[in-house]
């Protein structure tokens, strides 16, 4: 019985979201001071650390209310946008900015009821922690980026050969509970030598773009070195991984990305 192969596996990029990205951040940022000086003044008042006659009113409650909320909304709406940019951009970048503005917001709290101790303390830990998150979240994308150059020099300069999904790692029912599934797929490509190899690749497949058992893509590879894992690129993980379109095999000069 003959069997109809399926198409090519094609992803279309996820377009950017430069406004929504931005209006995360300063969520993040104005409500991290707000929450950070508002729950620091309704704290040192509960404790009775703040001067006799101050009282923590129902504004300081707003500010720490309404802080967190757009801090939580901040960080949502960045978690959701950030994917679209991942050669520069990374999910410790939320924290990394949100944790020094509620430092300082502490901090405001602080210098404005005259208080010292652990208070000034957590609030410099709170500016270190940020920071140091910061630097993380910068360190992450630089070395993403890393990859992503090492991956274009592999296509542009790597033997091209067919390869087949033959395990898409997917259950029938997965994008029923979610838009996107990590899992690991597994492909076979045949390489100059006659020899057939099976490589093992985590994914993360959106619902707009499923895998199946079958689909054609392309692997480029070092022939001196098949088995080298960091040697080869997958034309389907590196659409998804970076956002891009999938590459494909140019006839008139080497292989070079969409």
């Amino acid at each position: 019985m003959a069997h109809e192969e399926p198409p090519p596996f094609t992803f279309e990029p996820r377009t950017g979201r430069p406004l929504g990205l931005l209006t995360a951040l300063c969520l993040l940022l104005i409500g991290g001071v707000y929450a950070g000086y508002g729950i620091g003044c309704t704290v040192i008042d509960g404790n009775d650390d703040a001067p006799a006659a101050y009282v923590a009113g129902d504004s300081i409650g707003l500010a720490a209310i309404g802080g967190t909320l757009a801090a939580v909304v901040g960080w949502l709406t960045w978690s959701l946008l950030v994917d679209r940019y991942p050669r520069s951009l990374g999910q410790l970048h939320a924290p990394g900015v949100l944790l020094p503005a509620a430092a300082g917001g502490l901090w405001l709290a602080v210098i404005e009821l005259g208080v010292t101790g652990w208070y000034a303390g957590a609030a410099a830990i709170g500016a270190a922690a940020g920071a140091l998150t910061l630097l993380l979240a910068v360190a992450a994308a630089a070395r993403r980026h890393r990859r992503w150059r090492l991956e274009l020099d592999l296509i542009a300069h790597g033997t091209p050969v067919a390869a087949t999904v033959v395990e898409s790692g997917l259950d029938p029912d997965d994008f029923e509970e979610a838009s996107n599934v990590i899992t690991t797929a597994v492909f076979r490509f045949t390489g100059v030598d006659g020899t057939v190899y099976r490589v093992r690749r985590g994914v993360i497949i959106p619902a707009s773009a499923p895998l199946v058992e079958g689909q054609r893509t392309v692997i480029w590879y070092d022939p001196a070195r098949p088995t080298d894992d960091r040697l080869m690129v997958i034309g389907i993980q590196h659409a998804l991984r970076w956002n891009v379109p999938v590459p494909r095999v140019r006839t008139d000069r080497p292989a070079v990305p969409s």
